[in-house]
């Protein structure tokens, strides 16, 4: 037996296969005589069936099994020789077996090429200053308010901020009349509908109206079935309702977790601050990642691409039966995304290892802090839950891709996480 690995590309190699037919004799009888004590057959029982019709029923089957088992010991004690790690699995692209002369074939694998990344550690990317205005702040609270608000019935006319509930009884769009739905009720809040035409044809209707609205669909509607078209609404208006916000008193932000409606307001502009100078990270990283990656072209094995995407398209799956192979569509249209995915996740993972970064303890409790606090859990439960299930590593892991991610736009980690 002979195998000859040739480098077909950076993400390629082929391994040239000869296994002389002699050398197939022993694993050929091992099979078979695991057929043997196997098989049964009309009027012979288990183990008693003669060899002659094994391999006139089974032959073949046999053969194939003793080559493939052959061939997969090979290729993995020759990857293991030559310090291979194969992506994916093993693609025989030639087989020739006359069962004569040797048998002969070729088995690809692909692999991860090896990279050396230049120029990360002074692209000039950084990270501006972000600041908070008041009128964000304030537009925060009433939206937290509104969240919080109810609505309630009021008897008069509707008006901009009102709820209007009321069912359709006509619906026609350019012309046509539509199918209305088996639910016929409405409710549109006025003044942030999608279509400002509706809410302006209901502002002043009173509980029992029935009301025509003519208007056109914006041309930017979110629905672009509708954009641009005419459309004849005829409504019955069952209920108006008046939108009536929280009182922000002691209950209030007992139960929202705040001592009063400051402190309410210098929580929100802590987080709005976090989410921008966050924001303003991740473009800074990416425009980086985009930079390392024109700078550093390498190839990405297509077995890593097709693995990321069909975790992507099946990450909510509930069980192996609603696992799915992505289509040929789906692969090209993700394909892109995808590798660049892979290629950032390589770089970092470089930068990584040649910068020595590496999270300490307590880098680690701190994530874990972060976690505890938005699942509303104890810390030390979820510490210890992370250990036992052996996921402390993987928050490691990710923790360290982040720092060399902040590495690369100027945030340098503490010297004792970098020791």
């Amino acid at each position: 037996m002979s195998v000859e690995i040739k480098e077909t590309s950076a993400t390629v190699r082929t391994l040239e296969i000869t296994i002389p037919q002699a050398d197939l004799k022993v694993p050929f009888e091992k099979k078979l005589a695991q057929y043997k004590k196997q098989v049964s057959m009309k009027g012979f029982r288990q183990g008693m069936v003669p060899k002659a019709m094994i391999l006139k029923q089974f032959g073949e089957a046999i053969r194939h099994e003793a080559v493939d088992g052959v061939v997969n010991a090979m290729v993995q004690d020759e990857l293991k020789k030559a310090n291979i790690i194969p992506v994916g699995g093993l693609k025989v692209i030639d087989f020739k077996d006359d069962k004569e002369n040797d048998i002969a074939l070729k088995v690809e694998v692909e692999i991860d090429p090896e990279i050396d990344i230049k120029g990360y550690a002074d692209l000039g990317i950084t990270v501006p200053e972000t600041a908070v205005h008041e009128e964000e702040v304030q537009a925060e609270y009433d939206r937290l308010m509104q969240m919080w608000s109810k609505d309630e019935h009021v008897d008069r006319a509707a008006q901009k901020g009102d709820m209007v509930v009321g069912n359709y009884l006509e619906v026609v769009i350019d012309g046509e009349k539509q199918e209305l739905p088996e639910n016929k009720e409405f409710r549109s809040l006025l003044g942030e509908s999608a279509s400002p035409g509706f809410d302006e044809g209901l502002t002043g209707a009173t509980a029992g109206e029935v009301k025509e609205i003519n208007f056109k669909y914006p041309d930017d509607h979110k629905d672009e079935r509708y954009r641009g078209k005419t459309a004849q609404f005829k409504v019955e208006v069952t209920d108006v309702r008046a939108i009536v916000p929280p009182t922000v008193d002691e209950e209030f932000c007992k139960q929202i977790g705040v001592k009063d409606a400051e402190e309410l307001k210098n929580n929100l502009a802590e987080s709005l601050a976090s989410q921008k100078q966050d924001a303003a990270k991740n473009k800074a990283i990416n425009e980086a990642i985009d930079k390392i990656i024109e700078a550093n072209p390498f190839e990405v094995p297509k077995a890593r691409i097709h693995d990321l995407i069909k975790w992507t398209l099946n990450r909510n799956a509930q069980s192996e039966q609603d696992v799915v192979e992505p289509t040929e569509e789906q692969i090209n249209g993700l394909s892109a995304e995808a590798t660049r995915e892979i290629k950032k996740h390589r770089i970092l993972d470089f930068i990584a290892t040649k910068e020595k970064i590496r999270p300490n303890q307590a880098a680690v409790d701190a994530r874990l802090q972060e976690m505890a606090k938005a699942y509303h859990v104890d810390f030390e439960t979820l510490k210890g839950h992370f250990r036992q299930s052996g996921r402390i590593n993987q928050l490691r892991d990710e923790l360290r891709v982040q720092m060399a991610a902040d590495f690369i736009v100027g945030i340098r980690p503490a010297a004792e996480e970098n020791k």
